[in-house]
């Protein structure tokens, strides 16, 4: 027999006054185990084991997954951090020999976005809208810090990384400071949602700087040819001939043509950067310098 409407449960429940709300002052059971716990400690021996052992294999899996798909110069590599190097005041950093003046390995934004793209996690800056804000209101910004929200496909906020930067490191322009700050967010995030901080350092390359003095007194391209007639590139003529000279390798190549279309240049937009930059067309550009040229490449973006 069907019951009335008034004597249903569901209408008594919220048809009654709350009553008083909960004391939060009572002190609450410590060392109790839940009946579904949450705890990782608290979890059966046997499950808590099992999920290590996944956990352990797929880490290792992905460790793996990296060191083949990743490649140096492109996705990871190190950056030459000591500002009163010889070498870095002649902007030549890449001919620095000392290796006490290179950083830890670092990630680079183009290997974190391989790396979420493989863990199927899409990227969000939660705060981001605040200095839009600030921006249209004309207020004045010194300092950018950004949040990173690492998310699933429905939704679920699996890390989180933060990255700062300062108006004056990009020249007082905003745009590059939010975007290199949005980077170093992201590489943080990155790290942390993959376990990777015993392979990479958790910042950005960018923001690695110290103090120092490089061991080496001869500015470079002084002391292969002991003369001071100096190509516009920092390099003896003498070196023209060398054989033992590596040019840009095929992958690097691609990556450049990879990027270019991204920011709508052209072969020919391509050649004439090397040209003023370089001295020399992409094809012939040597490798340590294609490498440079990559990375002011990622800075664009």
């Amino acid at each position: 027999m069907l019951k009335s409407i008034k004597d249903s449960e569901i209408l008594k429940r919220y048809s009654q006054p709350p009553g008083e709300p909960p004391d939060t002052d009572k002190p609450k059971p410590s060392s109790s185990i839940a009946a579904f716990p949450t705890a990782p400690l608290d979890m059966p021996t046997k499950t808590f084991e099992n999920a290590l052992k996944r956990r352990e294999k797929n880490h290792r899996m992905l460790i793996q997954w990296i060191q083949k798909n990743l490649k140096p110069d492109i996705h990871y590599g190190r950056t030459h951090i000591v500002e009163n190097c010889k070498y870095a005041r002649t902007g030549a950093p890449h001919l620095c020999s000392d290796f006490s003046h290179m950083s830890m390995i670092t990630l680079w934004k183009a290997g974190a976005e391989k790396i979420l793209g493989a863990l199927g996690l899409s990227v969000r800056f939660p705060n981001v809208h605040q200095y839009e804000l600030a921006c249209v209101h004309k207020q004045e910004i010194s300092t950018v810090v950004l949040k990173c929200e690492l998310r699933t496909s429905n939704g679920t906020v699996i890390a989180e990384g933060s990255g700062a930067r300062h108006i004056n490191e990009d020249g007082y322009s905003l745009n590059k400071t939010i975007k290199m700050a949005g980077k170093s967010a992201m590489i943080d995030a990155t790290i942390r949602v993959a376990g990777l901080s015993g392979v990479f350092i958790k910042t950005h390359r960018f923001t690695l700087t110290k103090l120092g003095d490089c061991n080496k007194n001869d500015i470079p391209g002084m002391e292969a040819c002991h003369t001071n007639n100096l190509t516009s590139t920092g390099l003896c003529n003498q070196n023209k001939g060398n054989k033992n000279i590596k040019l840009i390798t095929q992958r690097q190549k691609d990556f450049i043509l990879d990027l270019a279309g991204k920011l709508g240049l052209t072969i020919e937009d391509l050649n004439k950067r090397c040209l003023d930059r370089f001295k020399s067309e992409l094809k012939n550009l040597e490798r340590h310098y294609a490498s440079k040229f990559i990375q002011q490449l990622n800075e664009e973006f």
